[in-house]
């Protein structure tokens, strides 16, 4: 009885602790997604196996894409009186490995109001001139017309102009509209990745797997849209 109730303690201990390594690993995942998100500097590539061999001709990275540097010198004693003992580095790169280490590092500039109201100017960018030289080309082929038909002095021109100016008018305030729809998807875009980053993380646990999909999430997300 007593050997049962000891395997079930150690059972539930297990348990335990590799609950608490897996929610160490998603907080860690989720904070390298946010970092790529927001903007910052990353630990990428291939995550450092806690079991490899430590090699001090490398340079390893934290999950924040800090440089891991190995420890030195001597552990006190328990009695404050000496008696303490040398550092391994080796035993202390295995224990930061469990805690995450990276064989490269990433600087994402992130996604903030600036990226944002930029996906709308790239629009407005794109699409007034080309209302304005329209606009111009409208322009002047009402003079012509007017020209011809002898109308530059009647009250027919002033109709003609406003109704003109009024179709530009619209013109802009749709191009306006569909410019902060941009600005709007984008931001969209972005937290719906991130949410199903976040959300594939804790059901999967693989916080290597969700840093680099989120790079190549950020990376597309990037990208300017294609107008038309």
């Amino acid at each position: 009885m007593g050997k049962k109730d000891g395997g079930a303690k150690e059972l539930a201990q297990q348990d335990r602790a590799d609950e608490q390594a897996r929610q160490d690993k998603i907080r860690q995942g989720t904070a390298r997604i946010n970092s790529i998100f927001d903007g910052g500097t990353t630990g990428s590539g291939n995550q450092i196996d806690a079991n490899a061999a430590y090699d001090p001709s490398k340079t390893y990275y934290n999950a924040d894409g800090s440089v891991w540097t190995a420890p030195s010198g001597y552990t006190p004693g328990s009695d404050g009186m000496g008696g303490g003992r040398e550092i391994d580095p080796a035993a202390a790169f295995r224990a930061a490995a469990k805690g995450g280490l990276y064989d490269s590092v990433t600087t994402s500039p992130g996604f903030n109001d600036a990226f944002y109201q930029k996906q709308r100017q790239n629009y407005l960018d794109y699409a007034k001139p080309q209302l304005d030289d329209q606009y111009a080309d409208a322009q002047k082929q009402l003079t012509f017309a007017l020209t011809r038909g002898n109308l530059l002095d009647s009250s027919a021109r002033a109709q003609m102009e406003g109704d003109l100016k009024k179709q530009y008018d619209l013109k802009s305030q749709q191009i306006g509209d569909q410019a902060l729809a941009y600005e709007t998807n984008s931001r969209n875009s972005v937290e719906d990745a991130r949410a199903q980053l976040i959300s594939m993380l804790n059901n999967t646990g693989d916080a290597t797997g969700a840093a680099n999909q989120a790079l190549s999430r950020a990376t597309a997300l990037s990208q300017p849209p294609s107008y038309s």
